[in-house]
């Protein structure tokens, strides 16, 4: 049996694609088990779900920890209150005392309430495995208790000392460093996105780890054919806040340093200005996988920008599996490598160089966007295959 503790109700996508690799090789015996914020109190069963309640020391750290807020966040929130306009989703807080919350209350204030969970689980004489779901779910369930009862395989989406804000300030990056550290004594397996955070692993002291990028292959998708003018892609979501929009601003700034026509696709963030030269084609979210891949596999090119500093991101095998050339700044390139993947590193670098690609002429850039794909999808065939492997092998010696 497989049971997956969560820290939400809905499963990171790194965990939801080992759950499906798993069913597709008959492996159908999971039990969810999800410590829901909102459900504070009172617990709940169903057939294969578990939502627990916080225990008391988390419910004690809750109310704690709720006046922590950096002061310009806290004017920032009563003036979106205060506004008639549709509030802004932002991707995290940066104030200090309120990334200090956040570390403070992952590091102590997660646990759930699960004396009911561990006595079914001690009675289960079945072999079982933990998936651990992403950094936010080490503290839900005791690891060591858990370790008695089977193997545990913490799924990792990103490093959590470099997720975000947290790596910003000494006393956050150091909480967040000791929370996976310290989990690397009882998980029998780390799932990094990485090469870089499989080394990272590996120097906290994981026994075992194993890579799987952020790739999600859709097996049924073709690239379709790409744009006879010049075109690139650009996917900046909305609620990434400042540091989207300023790179949004970047590029569209070094786009009118051409002196050409140019396509830009872009998904999530709106342009405030459009340079003239740009004929721009804007979708603010497309839900569906399959059509999000086809719009970016009609531009030559795939900007990548960073947001930050953990593994590989999940829009650079975006790009490359809808057979572009990458472009990143110095953030985005980080982790992997792929075979056509060129970086700047600020507005002008962009410029002369998006600019020397683009002379490279249609023909090469589609050639190179091809290998690109190529790459990736036989990347992730093997990573696949080795991941699989891997867990085939304990679940074997659990049995």
């Amino acid at each position: 049996m497989f049971i997956v503790i969560r820290k939400d109700a809905k499963l990171s996508r790194k965990t939801s694609f080992v759950v499906e690799l798993l069913k597709q090789h008959s492996i159908n015996k999971f039990l969810y088990v999800f410590k829901i914020e909102t459900n504070r109190f009172w617990e709940k069963w169903s057939y294969d779900h578990v939502q627990l309640p916080s225990s008391m020391k988390g419910i004690i750290m809750w109310y704690l920890l709720l006046p922590l807020r950096s002061p310009e966040e806290f004017r920032d929130g009563m003036l979106r209150r205060l506004s008639i306009a549709e509030p802004k989703h932002v991707l995290v807080q940066s104030g200090f005392l309120s990334m200090l919350r956040d570390a403070l209350y992952i590091n102590f204030g997660t646990s759930a309430r699960a004396n009911r969970l561990m006595r079914i689980l001690n009675k289960l004489t079945s072999p079982k495995i933990f998936l651990v779901d992403e950094f936010i779910s080490l503290n839900c369930l005791d690891l060591k208790k858990l370790k008695n009862l089977g193997a545990i395989i913490y799924v990792s989406q990103d490093i959590a000392h470099n997720h975000y804000g947290f790596g910003k300030n000494l006393i956050t990056r150091n909480l967040m460093f000791r929370l996976e550290r310290n989990a690397m004594n009882d998980v029998d397996l780390v799932v990094a996105c990485s090469e870089m955070e499989t080394l990272k692993y590996l120097q906290m002291g994981a026994k075992k780890v194993v890579t799987y990028p952020n790739i999600y292959p859709t097996e049924a998708f073709k690239p379709i054919e790409k744009d006879e003018m010049p075109s690139v892609s650009v996917v900046l979501r909305e609620h990434w806040g400042f540091a989207a929009e300023k790179s949004l601003e970047t590029i569209l700034n070094a786009f009118a340093c051409l002196d050409r026509k140019i396509r830009v696709y872009v998904i999530g963030l709106k342009p405030k200005r459009v340079p003239k030269n740009v004929n721009l084609i804007y979708h603010s979210f497309i839900p569906n996988k399959m059509d999000y891949l086809k719009v970016l596999s009609k531009s030559w090119i795939g900007i990548n920008v960073g947001i930050h500093k953990a593994g590989t991101n999940e829009r650079k095998y975006d790009y490359a599996e809808a057979g572009t050339v990458v472009f990143s700044d110095t953030l985005g390139a980080r982790g992997d490598l792929i075979p056509y993947e060129y970086t700047y590193v600020d507005g002008h670098d962009f410029a002369a160089k998006i600019n020397q690609l683009l002379n490279f002429g249609g023909s090469p850039l589609k050639k190179m966007g091809r290998e690109n794909r190529d790459r990736v999808l036989s990347l992730a065939e093997k990573q696949r295959r080795k991941l699989l492997d891997d867990i085939r092998k304990i679940d074997a010696g659990f049995q």
